[in-house]
């Protein structure tokens, strides 16, 4: 049987040291890449062969094993990139043509071509077999085989399209392949078992760091056994690490689902740093990355798909998922930041909550439902408890790690003028030795506005001449928001590569993207809750180095922002509602807009009623479509929500003048009624009082004397 193979494209150097090879032998290694590979009776290909595979050709630029690269480099100078373009493609006909394993020798009549030398050649051809080998030999720790015994046989790799007599071959040449395939896994994955050392050397292979850290082990293990997940590690803990490696070390399509676009990408760029560029991102700014990255998922040509939860809202997501499942499959889907799954503020995801029933059921294949994972960072333990409780988690590993960063400290100015601007400017400029130049993120608690983020950085701009750029979720008023997607899409790419160090932003920044060098955060004002501004402020130092993290307050009177903690709900809405704008300060506008994100248990359920009374009888089950035009679209759908959650409905598909649902049916008019009121009763019981709380403790470590030890040792745990 003759099998023709089209490969991947070839290996390549990292960034760093591709920068000290020629570009002229650069083009050479693009040539190699288009080499093709025949091998005659190929063997049937067993599990740990197509791990190896996938994770040989898990993208465009792949590089090869840190310490291999160092030797290819040493050897070949200007001539490594093409070196390493042989030695991926000796690698691959090593994986499609043994039959029982490695070989035990490997020769080749490269030296023909006159590129390298005989010697080089055999030095080429016994190194590429010792990586593969480790490699091989790695990924078996992990899903133990049968392998046939006996000595192993030679193989002779020929790039003359001449084979040797008595030798198993792979033929080598320059030219197109007609009906390419590669090793497809076998049916059934042998069981994982746990091996520390194998999941570090593998990781250091194919994502190249070095050692894993407290946690990642146990989150990549979790996957890989199947189990459902909770981890929470510090930001900057390498959260991120567990999936995209577990990613590698399975088959199918894993599933991401992250709340922020700039996230994603951040994702999506730095998987591509270290050679993963079989990625299907989907954020929905680009029409034509989105059409490809949809058919790469149907195809399943995609090693992990990242996706914002909104694109559940999509027929097309759906479709490809379905589609994913049905084909290599979905192994596990992560919820990253999960505890957006129990938030409710003035920037609320409703995606978020639903994630887990949804996925569950669109991702699921032949009665197999894939694992779920929940992932967060500086979160409290009750958040998470909700987010578990919300996704639908089903007897999860749960692993979590002390937020301790000894490096970062904390420093809290208060002062009863609305003067955070000047004490910025200040703070920038003369007491940060690092503030002019950065890298620093000044974090704004709105997008419009005196403290807007847009109107931060041209403040900066204008009164002290500071390079500033601005980012937030949504277009600033008055401003153009395709053009207003560019400018932050570029501002955003500019910090992060390091060509712009200040960068003024909301929220939507903060979560989850990485600058390893981010000397210091400001805040002008309270963010939302205790977590919040641990997750922010942990942007910076994830560099291990020192780092500073500073709160700007303005504060009327701390006696009475303590009293506030204490009232009633009504009573807290009533007396905020009474204060006069020059009474107004920090504290007064954090919990006024905690209280805009709960309007009221009894406002909620009379919203559910409502929309209720616009599917028709809740007996019936079948499509249906909610609408109310004029009215709010997110307080329609929180009402869906909280009839989803009640298992009264599902979410379609989110269209511009409303929802498409589908009723479950056997539910009467009163016992719908009823679950609603106690679906929303539930939120105020539970997630009101935890948000309200969490403030009420970032309000009073800000107040307390020593707020900055305070703010560490709380983030330490220690208190």
């Amino acid at each position: 049987m003759r099998v023709d193979i089209a490969m991947g494209s070839a290996g390549a150097l990292s960034a760093a040291a591709a920068r000290q090879v020629d570009a002229a032998w650069r083009e050479r290694a693009a040539a190699w890449a288009r080499w093709t590979l025949s091998v005659e009776e190929a063997p049937r290909p067993g599990w740990t062969r197509g791990l190896v595979w996938r994770a040989l050709t898990r993208g465009a630029l792949v590089p090869p094993a840190p310490e291999v690269e160092e030797s290819l480099l040493a050897r070949f100078g200007p001539r490594a990139a093409s070196a390493c373009a042989v030695l991926h493609r000796i690698q691959s006909a090593c994986l499609l043509a043994a039959p029982a394993g490695m070989p035990g020798s490997i020769e080749t009549d490269l030296a023909l071509l006159r590129e390298f030398s005989t010697d080089e050649s055999a030095w080429l051809a016994e190194t590429a077999r010792r990586d593969l080998a480790r490699s091989w030999g790695d990924m078996l720790r992990l899903y133990p085989e049968d392998i046939a015994e006996g000595e192993a046989e030679p193989l002779f790799v020929s790039w003359t399209g001449v084979p040797r007599a008595g030798r198993r071959a792979a033929l080598v040449w320059d030219g197109p392949a007609e009906d390419g395939v590669e090793p497809a896994l076998a049916a059934e994955a042998p069981p994982f078992r746990r091996d520390d050392a194998a999941l570090a050397a593998l990781a250091q292979r194919f994502l190249r760091v070095e050692g894993l850290r407290p946690g990642q082990v146990e989150g990549a293990a979790a996957l890989l056994s199947g189990r459902d997940l909770v981890l929470a590690l510090p930001t900057g803990g390498g959260k991120s690490l567990c999936y995209q490696l577990a990613a590698l070390l399975t088959a199918g399509t894993p599933l991401v689902v992250a709340p922020l676009r700039a996230l994603l990408r951040d994702q999506a760029r730095r998987l591509a740093a270290v050679g993963v560029t079989r990625v299907g991102l989907l954020v929905g700014d680009d029409a034509a990355e989105t059409r490809r990255a949809f058919a790469g998922l149907r195809e399943g040509r995609a090693l992990l798909a990242l996706a914002a939860p909104e694109r559940l809202d999509s027929g097309a997501f759906r479709d490809a998922l379905r589609a994913m499942a049905e084909s290599g499959g979905v192994p596990f889907v992560v919820v990253d930041e999960a505890h957006c799954a129990a938030r409710r503020g003035h920037d609320w995801r409703p995606a978020y909550r639903v994630l887990g029933a949804r996925l569950r059921v669109w991702a699921s294949s032949s009665g197999r439902a894939p694992a779920l994972a929940a992932l967060s960072g500086g979160t409290s333990s009750g958040a998470l408890a909700e987010a578990e409780r919300v996704l639908g988690l089903q007897d999860p590993v749960r692993e979590g790690r002390g937020a301790a960063r000894g490096n970062l400290s904390f420093r809290i100015q208060t002062s009863c003028a609305p003067d955070h601007l000047v004490r910025l400017r200040e703070l920038l400029t003369r007491r940060l030795p690092e503030g002019r130049f950065g890298p620093g993120i000044v974090f704004c608690p709105r997008v419009d506005g005196p403290l807007g983020a847009a109107s931060v950085a041209e403040d900066l701009a204008w009164s002290e001449g500071l390079d500033a750029a601005a980012y937030t979720g949504r277009a600033p008023a008055g401003a153009d928001p395709s053009a207003w997607e560019e400018a932050k899409r570029r501002a955003a790419e500019d910090f992060l590569a390091g060509r712009r160090g200040l960068l003024c932003a909301t929220r939507a920044f903060g979560l989850g993207v990485d600058r390893a060098d981010v000397r210091f955060t400001v805040h002008l004002g309270l963010p939302a809750s205790l977590e919040e501004f641990f997750q922010q402020a942990g942007r910076a130092g994830r560099d291990g180095a020192p780092a500073s993290c500073w709160l700007l307050l303005q504060v009327l009177s701390a006696r009475r922002a303590r009293r506030w903690a204490a009232l009633p709900v009504e009573s807290l809405r009533e007396e905020l509602e009474g204060l006069g704008r020059e009474e107004e300060d920090d504290v007064s506008r954090a919990y006024a807009l905690h209280l805009a994100s709960f309007p009221g248990e009894e406002t909620e359920r009379r919203g559910a009623e409502l929309a209720l009374s616009l599917l028709g009888d809740p007996a019936s089950p079948g499509p249906a479509f909610a609408s109310l035009p004029g009215q709010d679209p997110e307080a329609l759908t929180r009402a869906l929500v909280a009839l989803e959650e009640a298992g009264i409905l599902s979410l379609e598909e989110r269209l511009r003048c409303g929802w498409k649902v589908r009723l479950t049916g056997g539910w009467s008019l009163k016992t719908a009624r009823d679950a609603a009121a106690e679906r929303v009763a539930r939120d105020y019981r539970a997630v009101e009082t935890s948000r309200r709380s969490s403030l009420a403790e970032l309000v009073e470590l800000a107040l307390s004397p020593g707020a900055g030890e305070a703010f560490a040792a709380r983030l330490s745990g220690r208190s």
